[in-house]
C-alpha cells in the first residue's frame, strides 16, 4: 500500500514537472503549423523534410546534400536519430508539428531518465522524484546557450546533445541495475546503439559509465563479460553508421578549440548554487554509500576529458553540462540518512516542487521569449513576407549557387542563419549550411565569407581570414560557381555598387541581389591548364594556401603524395588547347551526369569531394584543389552518382549481425524455450 502511494506522489509530480514545462513550451505554439526557426534550429528542420522525401524512399538513412557547401555527407558525420524519430512521428502528424516535439524531447525527457536512473540505484522514495525536480534548476539555466542540454541550448540548435544525453543518464541507471542484478543486457545494448546514434559525447559517457565496473576486483571478470556483450551488441547495431563515420575521417574539417572558462561561477551560476550547496552536503554525509563512488567516478572522469579533449581532437565543452547536471541533481541524496525517520513524507516532493519552480521563475528571464520566437517559426515574423519575395525571385533566377552576406540582421526573418535554407524555401544551392564539419569545402567558404561579408564568423580558428573585399572575392565566388550574391550592409552594399562584375539585379526593402557578370552557373567545365598533380603532407592545408592565392585558381592540384612537384611557388602552367567545349550536364539529388565532346581532357565538377563518389565514363575521380572533384573522360556520357564503399557494405552487414543476435536473444530463443518447457509438462509426453 505504501509503495503504491510512494508511485502515485511520483507520477503525480512527474506529471507536473511536465506541466511547468508547457507552461513555457506552450502547445498554442509546439502544434501551430509553422517551420520552427531560431538559431541552428532553422537549419535542422530542412534535413528532417530531406531524409523524409529523399533519403528513406531510396532505402538509406545517410545520404548526399547538394545544397550546402559545394554538397556534403549527410549523417555521415552527424547524428540521425532525432531526425528518424521525426519522421516517423510525421506519419501521424504534420511534419512541422513532428519536428516541434523532437526538438523539446531532450528537455522533457531528462526529468524522467533522472528519476528512472535514481530509481534504478535502489534510492528510496522520495530521492528519485527529488532528483527529476533537481533537474528544471540546470534545464532552466541562462548563463550559456551553447555548452548544450539546458533550454537555451536546446533552443539554439543542440537538440541532439540534449536527447543524447537524457539518455546517457537513464543509461547510468539501466548499466547499473544491470550489473548488479544480472539482468537487462539486451536493453543496455539497445540503448549504447541509441546513444551512438544520438550524439558522439552521450557515446563516450556511456564508455566511461562502463570502465567504472572494471574496478570491482571480485566481481571484474564477471562485470567485462557483461560489459563486452552489451557494448559489443550496441556497437554492432551501431555498425552500419561508426564504420562509414571512421573511414571518411580524412574528408571532415576538424573543428578542436579549447574553451576559456573564468571563473568556476560561469560553471555554476547563482541558479545552480542551492542544488551545488546540497549536492557537496549529500557528498558528506555519504560518502561511504557505493552509489556515491558511481557518481564520483563519472563526474571525475568529466573533468578530465574537460582537460584532454583539445589534445585528442575533442571539444571540450561538452562535457561541462553533465558535470552540471551531476551537481544539480546528487542532492536529492542528502535525505538518504534521514530517509527511514522522515514522516510525512508523501508531501516532501510537493513541498519541493514548489520551491524548485519558485526558485527557477525567479532566476528565467528570456526563455519564454526564446520559445515564442523559434516555434512561432518563420511564418511568424514580420519580415516573412520580404524573405519569401527574396526566395521566389531566387527560385526563377538560377542556375549556380547563392552566395549571401553573413550578418546577424538576417535574424529578422527568425534567425541569422536564415539563408542557409534557400535549398528548401528557394529550391537554390547555396555555400554556407549548419553541418560545417562535414565538408572539407568548409574552409574555402568562410574564407569566401570573410570577403563578402562585413561580419566574419570565422568558425575554424585554424585558419586565417579576410575582410570585406568583393573584388578579391570574385575569383573564388566564379570557382564555387555562384551566381548571385545577397548584401545587407552599407558597406557591402557601397562596395558591391562600385565592384565591375557585379551587377544589381534585384531590391528588396533592406536587402540587394547582385548578378556575377562572368559567371554562367555551370557546374562541369572543362580545364584551360592541365591541372598538377601535388605532393603534400596536409593537403587541407595547401589547397587552402592555393586558394587564398588568385594567380594560382587557374591551375588546380591534384593530390598525389607520390608526385614530383610539392612547392606552390614552382607551379608548371601548361595550357590545355582544346575545340569548343559542348557539355551538356544534369544535376540529381545524389547524381551528377554530363555530356562532352571532349574525351580525354580533365573537367572539373565544382562538387566536394568524398570517396564515395563512383564515376561511370571514366576511370577515377581525383581530389583536385580546392576541394572538387575532377574526371577523365574516357567516353562522351559521364555519369558520377554517391554510392556506397566497402566501409558502408562491411558496417551494414555487422548491423544486419547484430539485428539476428538481437532478435534470437530476446525474442526467437525465450519463445523457444518456453514451447519446449510447456510441451514437456504436457501428459503423455
Amino acid at each position: 500500500m505504501e509503495n503504491r502511494r510512494d508511485y502515485l506522489v511520483d507520477l503525480t509530480v512527474l506529471g507536473l514537472i511536465a506541466l511547468f514545462l508547457l507552461s513555457f513550451f506552450e502547445p498554442r505554439y509546439l502544434f501551430s503549423l509553422t517551420t520552427t526557426t531560431g538559431g541552428d534550429t532553422g537549419s535542422h528542420y530542412p534535413t528532417a523534410v530531406y531524409l523524409k522525401e529523399v533519403l528513406l524512399p531510396q532505402g538509406k538513412i545517410m545520404g548526399w546534400v547538394m545544397g550546402n557547401y559545394a554538397g556534403f555527407p549527410l549523417f555521415y558525420h552527424y547524428f540521425p536519430l532525432p531526425f528518424l524519430l521525426m519522421v516517423l512521428l510525421s506519419f501521424a502528424l504534420p511534419m512541422q508539428i513532428a519536428f516541434k516535439l523532437v526538438s523539446v524531447l531532450g528537455v522533457f525527457l531528462l526529468p524522467l531518465s533522472c528519476y528512472l536512473a535514481f530509481r534504478l540505484l535502489r534510492y528510496p522514495f522520495p530521492i528519485p522524484i527529488g532528483g527529476a525536480l533537481f533537474t528544471l534548476p540546470f534545464l532552466f539555466l541562462e548563463a550559456n546557450s551553447m555548452w548544450g542540454a539546458n533550454i537555451p541550448s536546446t533552443l539554439a540548435g543542440e537538440i541532439s546533445y540534449g536527447i543524447g544525453i537524457s539518455l546517457a543518464f537513464l543509461f547510468m541507471g539501466t548499466l547499473y541495475a544491470g550489473l548488479t542484478e544480472k539482468k537487462w543486457l539486451l536493453l543496455n545494448g539497445f540503448l549504447v546503439f541509441l546513444l551512438g546514434l544520438s550524439h558522439g559525447y552521450s557515446l563516450i559517457f556511456a564508455a566511461v559509465t562502463g570502465s567504472y565496473f572494471l574496478f570491482n576486483r571480485i566481481a571484474w571478470r564477471e562485470n567485462l563479460w557483461y560489459l563486452f556483450r552489451a557494448y559489443g551488441l550496441g556497437f554492432l547495431l551501431l555498425a552500419f553508421w561508426l564504420f562509414p563515420f571512421i573511414a571518411t575521417l580524412p574528408y571532415v574539417t576538424e573543428y578542436v578549440t579549447a574553451w576559456y572558462i573564468k571563473s568556476v561561477w560561469e560553471v555554476f551560476p547563482r541558479i545552480l548554487i542551492p542544488g551545488l550547496a546540497l549536492s557537496l552536503t549529500a557528498l558528506f554525509l555519504n560518502l561511504f554509500d557505493r552509489r556515491t563512488w558511481y557518481f564520483l567516478y563519472n563526474v571525475a572522469f568529466c573533468l578530465l576529458l574537460y582537460y584532454l579533449g583539445p589534445r585528442v581532437g575533442v571539444l571540450d565543452i561538452r562535457f561541462i553540462p553533465i558535470l552540471q547536471i551531476f551537481a544539480a541533481v546528487y542532492g536529492a541524496t542528502a535525505l538518504l540518512v534521514f530517509v527511514g525517520k522522515l514522516r510525512g513524507k508523501e508531501t516532501l516532493p510537493f513541498i519541493v516542487f514548489l520551491v524548485v519552480i519558485l526558485w527557477v521563475a525567479g532566476n528565467t528571464t528570456f526563455i519564454k521569449g526564446w520559445i515564442a520566437w523559434n516555434y512561432s517559426g518563420f511564418e511568424g515574423k514580420n519580415d516573412w513576407p520580404l524573405f519569401q519575395q527574396i526566395n521566389a525571385h531566387l527560385r526563377d533566377t538560377g542556375p549556380g549557387r547563392v552566395v549571401y552576406e553573413h550578418s546577424p540582421l538576417h535574424n529578422t526573418f527568425g534567425t541569422e542563419r536564415a539563408f542557409e535554407s534557400l535549398p528548401y524555401f528557394a529550391g537554390r544551392d547555396t555555400l554556407e549550411g549548419l553541418y560545417m564539419q562535414s565538408s572539407p569545402s568548409s574552409p574555402f567558404i568562410f574564407y569566401i565569407q570573410s570577403e563578402v561579408s562585413r561580419v566574419c564568423s570565422g568558425p575554424f580558428p585554424q585558419y586565417h581570414y579576410s575582410s570585406l573585399n568583393l573584388p578579391a572575392a570574385l575569383p573564388g565566388l566564379k570557382l564555387f560557381n555562384v551566381t548571385q550574391y545577397i548584401v545587407r550592409s552599407p558597406e557591402a552594399k557601397k562596395m558591391a555598387a562600385a565592384t565591375p562584375g557585379l551587377k544589381l539585379e534585384r531590391s528588396f526593402g533592406d536587402y540587394q541581389i547582385y548578378r556575377l557578370t562572368g559567371s554562367d552557373g555551370r557546374y562541369v567545365v572543362p580545364l584551360d591548364y592541365q591541372p598538377v598533380y601535388f605532393a603534400t603532407t596536409d593537403w587541407k592545408r595547401t589547397f587552402y594556401d592555393w586558394f587564398r592565392d588568385p594567380d594560382l585558381l587557374a591551375v588546380p592540384l591534384i593530390y598525389d603524395p607520390q608526385a614530383a612537384v610539392n612547392d606552390l611557388a614552382v607551379l608548371p602552367r601548361q595550357p590545355l588547347p582544346h575545340a569548343r567545349p559542348v557539355i551538356r550536364e544534369k544535376i540529381g539529388a545524389e547524381e551528377i551526369s554530363f555530356d562532352t565532346n571532349l574525351i580525354g581532357h580533365p573537367h572539373l565538377i565544382k562538387l566536394s569531394y568524398h570517396p564515395n563518389w563512383q564515376v561511370e565514363g571514366a576511370k577515377r575521380i581525383h581530389l583536385v584543389s580546392p576541394s572538387f572533384m575532377l574526371v577523365y573522360p574516357d567516353r562522351n556520357h559521364v555519369r558520377l552518382y554517391f554510392g556506397k564503399t566497402a566501409f558502408n557494405y562491411i558496417g551494414e552487414g555487422l548491423t544486419l549481425a547484430g539485428l539476428l543476435i538481437w532478435l534470437i536473444s530476446g525474442i526467437i530463443y525465450p519463445a523457444y524455450v518456453r514451447k519446449t518447457q510447456a510441451l514437456a509438462g504436457r501428459p503423455g509426453l
